[in-house]
């Protein structure tokens, strides 16, 4: 009798032991099914978000800017001249472009002001591409010349600036560009015998087209991944 009375308890705990084991691998796989979809859920409804990039703005840019072009490092009587700006860009991703640009401006030093164009090629990072205002930087090389072409000289330059979107595809700009000479064969730019430097700001728009094609691939993608990993509503 007591032989079996100890069976039936070890009976007893051993098909507890199994339920619980079951039960908490049960509990633990609904966890992480819930965690699963919620990571899903968050990760289409972020591409879904991000799509507004192409209501914005797009994956070309036209660019026209104008503003006022200045010395910098002159030691005196140095004043601020006309700047006038063209250019196009190509997004390789949704926040960064490369582009390319014809900058006309002149520089004023004592009684005298140079015309002189540049043709500059920049890398573009968008901060918040997905909002309407987003702050940017860039940088790159460009060439020099003045109007006539006889004397050139290659330059790197970088800039800041803030981009808000006032409609869709149009966006207004604010910028700020420093340029460094690496060569003085430009007679006029020689100060102090050194390689010179020159600020341009500006104020203008980028008109933006575009992107469809991206766009309708995109959203090809989302409810694929929506059929192979439903989301489970609870």
């Amino acid at each position: 009798m007591i032989l079996i009375y100890r069976w039936l308890t070890l009976w007893g705990l051993s098909l507890l032991f199994t339920f619980s084991v079951a039960y908490s691998q049960e509990t633990r796989d609904y966890d992480e099914l819930d965690a699963m979809d919620s990571n899903q859920e968050y990760e289409l409804k972020t591409k879904f978000s991000q799509l507004v990039f192409f209501e914005y703005r797009g994956t070309n840019i036209f660019e026209v800017a104008g503003g006022a072009a200045t010395l910098v490092g002159a030691p005196q009587d140095t004043d601020y001249s006309f700047y006038f700006k063209l250019g196009f860009k190509r997004s390789f991703t949704d926040n960064l472009f490369l582009g390319v640009s014809y900058n006309n401006y002149k520089l004023a030093y004592g009684t005298t002001e140079q015309s002189l164009n540049s043709f500059d090629f920049n890398l573009e990072v968008f901060v918040l591409p997905y909002e309407k205002f987003s702050p940017f930087v860039y940088g790159g090389f460009g060439y020099n010349a003045n109007d006539d072409y006889s004397a050139s000289a290659v330059k790197v330059q970088g800039g800041f600036g803030a981009e808000f979107i006032v409609t869709d595809k149009l966006g207004l700009k604010l910028f700020a560009e420093y340029n460094y000479s690496l060569d003085d064969e430009i007679d006029f730019l020689i100060i102090d015998q050194e390689d010179d430097s020159f600020l341009r700001v500006g104020l203008g728009v980028n008109i933006y087209f575009g992107g469809d094609n991206q766009k309708e691939k995109r959203l090809e993608r989302i409810p694929t991944q929506i059929k192979s990993n439903p989301i489970i509503e609870n």
